[in-house]
């Protein structure tokens, strides 16, 4: 059985959570873009799974460059998919990085400016999806990382008729109880979510979200995101946190991230 957490590649070395790690390999933003090793993890997942070239969802793609969790397998891998962003800027930027990246050999790329949430009828990811993929409901990855409403859109792509092989979402470190942010919260654009710690959900709100519907944590990409298996393609292959221990994803911060970010404690639902 293998623990995809041994195969974490992409962090920067000297991330605050990941001192002590060996061998921990420097972002050069060229072959590795991802902010916590996720580039490594799904690298692994989708050999293992003999996926070389699928498609992904990528909600909050941001510039597709830093911080990236596709880029890698669009770049080496030849990956097609859509890229979710509100920021126009930063869309705009997203399409200029892959033009210029010589690897990328065609690809069938889409892009959709706008926000995810289940706030408005042309925010709904199936919304989304049904203006993009006619017929098509399965997707090898789904990424969501979008700073606010991650629980609702996952709820909301999981209890509709598309399915992912492969989910990673961005969760909230500072919370252990099964909490996440309400439905009307505000996003937090381009990494602003370092103001305050009032964004996402917590690991074991997603968790339960995702078990519901037959996935299984297989990895922690401490501090930033969760990455879950449909259970019928796991089959054992990889090792799942079960039971999920609040050590496994909870970090207390830093002096950078706590003298930055304000602790809110009100307004979280409950899950």
């Amino acid at each position: 059985m293998i623990n995809l957490d041994d195969y974490r590649s992409g962090y920067a070395k000297n991330h605050c959570v990941y001192n002590e790690v060996e061998n921990a390999k420097v972002t050069d933003f060229y072959n590795y873009y991802s902010q916590n090793g996720e580039d490594g993890v799904l690298e692994k997942m989708f050999e293992v799974l003999d996926i070389q070239k699928g498609t992904f969802v990528n909600g909050g793609c941001d510039d597709i460059h830093d911080h990236s969790n596709v880029r890698r397998l669009v770049s080496t891998h030849g990956w097609d998919g859509l890229f979710i962003e509100p920021n126009e800027k930063m869309l705009s930027q997203g399409k200029i990085n892959l033009k210029e990246d010589e690897r990328i050999k065609g690809g069938d790329f889409k892009f959709h400016n706008s926000f995810l949430s289940v706030n408005e009828d042309d925010e709904s990811i199936t919304n989304i999806l049904g203006d993009y993929y006619i017929g098509e409901t399965q997707f090898d990855l789904l990424t969501l990382h979008i700073d606010s409403y991650e629980y609702w859109v996952l709820e909301d792509f999981l209890s509709g008729h598309y399915d992912a092989k492969v989910i990673l979402v961005g969760y909230n470190f500072s919370q252990t109880e099964s909490v996440t942010a309400p439905k009307y919260c505000i996003p937090k654009i381009g990494h602003k979510s370092i103001t305050d710690n009032f964004f996402s959900s917590s690991a074991s709100a997603l968790n339960k979200l995702a078990r519901k519907y037959g996935f299984e944590l297989v990895s922690i990409c401490k501090p930033n995101n969760l990455i879950f298996i449909n259970q019928y393609y796991n089959e054992g292959r990889f090792k799942v946190y079960e039971p999920l221990d609040t050590d496994d994803f909870y970090w207390e911060g830093d002096t950078f991230t706590n003298g930055k970010r304000a602790n809110i404690t009100e307004g979280w639902v409950k899950i």
